[in-house]
């Protein structure tokens, strides 16, 4: 399975929280749907950023659908808890289970767990037992899985466990892919940087669009303390640099988000034709470690003004964990 893999990668990344944010917005929404609700991945994105797209407007349900985030999120990044801890219920393993791999174990827990509470918590909770019973170094919320089955039984338990691993091997596929596109979107900054007399502010939203692909010139101007107009002035800049790509088709109330997220959440159709490659930074050795040591400083700042969302620096890959 590609979940060692994505673990690995993940764990040596520089932007890993920028992609563990991302993750459970994909982990999210996988949750949601195994739960019945009819909401797509870019509803979340959108939700997340903090930043309503036109024409996705939200179904009405009985509840919030979003409402178990918060306690989702403090729980994958809580340490030093056993796998048994904080479940409603008190989980039991058979004897058949006692030589299972920790996988097997912990989707028989969810199972459980699926059976005790019939909210979407269940299918969220697969990544935080995967990471406190040692399977994963790190949290990896993309793994989201379930079956409904759990629910409602059934008599090939084994067929149900194959969809299931192959569920969870597609998910690290996918928390791969996402990882590529926010690496990606780093080195496309660094290179359109290198190409700028004054760079800072295009670096200093590059490290913001880590965490918030979906932007708004008034969320921007809020979050980054700038002026309206200034606001929209560097998005529009952005956008000629390629680092951003207008997702609204409006000439007012615009809406941008970065291409990789566009193209992989639907917004804005995929090129045809060969990839284009970044290219590497343009003038002296020195001057590109000087634009990659400035970025590095407006990700740290951007961790101190928002913890809960930062992202790891040159100087500290742990982001300070």
């Amino acid at each position: 399975m590609r979940v060692g893999v994505l673990d690995g990668r993940v764990s040596n990344s520089l932007v890993a929280k920028a992609w563990s944010r991302q993750a459970a917005w994909s982990g999210l929404a996988r949750g949601l749907q195994l739960q019945g609700h009819e909401i797509d991945e870019v509803d979340v994105f959108s939700w997340g950023s903090g930043v309503p797209l036109p024409g996705r407007g939200m179904r009405a349900t009985m509840d919030d659908p979003f409402g178990a985030f918060p306690k989702w999120w403090q729980a994958l990044h809580a340490e030093g808890h056993h796998w048994h801890e904080q479940l409603p219920f008190s989980p039991t393993l058979g004897e058949g289970h006692a030589e299972a791999p920790i996988i097997i174990r912990m989707l028989e827990i969810v199972r459980q767990f699926a059976k005790a509470e019939r909210s979407a918590v269940p299918w969220l909770w697969l990544p935080v037992l995967l990471h406190r019973a040692g399977l994963t170094s790190t949290p990896l919320p993309c793994l989201t899985a379930g079956d409904k089955a759990f629910r409602l039984g059934t008599r090939d338990a084994s067929a149900v466990l194959a969809r299931l691993l192959r569920t969870i091997d597609t998910a690290a596929a996918h928390g791969l892919k996402l990882l590529d596109r926010i690496e990606e979107d780093r080195t496309r900054a660094i290179v359109a940087a290198s190409t700028l007399r004054r760079p800072s502010p295009i670096l200093r939203l590059s490290a913001y669009l880590l965490h918030t692909p979906v932007v708004s010139p008034e969320r921007l101007a809020k979050d980054l303390s700038l002026t309206l107009s200034g606001a929209g002035k560097l998005l529009d800049r952005a956008a000629q640099l390629g680092l951003v790509r207008e997702v609204s088709g409006r000439r007012s109330w615009r809406i941008y988000a970065s291409p990789a997220v566009a193209i992989a959440l639907g917004l804005i159709a995929a090129p045809r034709g060969r990839p284009s490659h970044p290219g590497k930074p343009k003038g002296s050795p020195r001057a590109v470690d000087d634009i990659v040591a400035t970025f590095d400083q407006e990700m740290a700042a951007f961790n101190a003004r928002f913890p809960h969302l930062s992202v790891p620096t040159m100087e500290d890959p742990s982001g300070g964990d």
